[in-house]
């Protein structure tokens, strides 16, 4: 009877909350000249890209109209 009396007490505590510990946060680095220059770089070769596909679609256009 005892052990039931035990068990029966267990099942009427309330569980213990698991608290994850929050993730730290890095402070933000400035960026350098070099991250700008590598964004500068990127954004260019897409724009390069997308003009590239833009003209290739018009001369595609214009082959078939002709």
């Amino acid at each position: 009877m005892v052990e039931n009396k035990n068990e029966a007490e267990q099942v009427e505590q309330p569980k213990a909350e698991v608290v994850e510990p929050e993730p730290e946060i890095e402070p933000v680095k400035e960026e350098s000249n070099f991250d700008k220059l590598y964004s500068n770089i990127a954004s260019n070769r897409y724009e390069n890209l997308r003009t590239s596909h833009i003209e290739q679609k018009a001369k595609e256009l214009r082959k078939r109209t002709k």
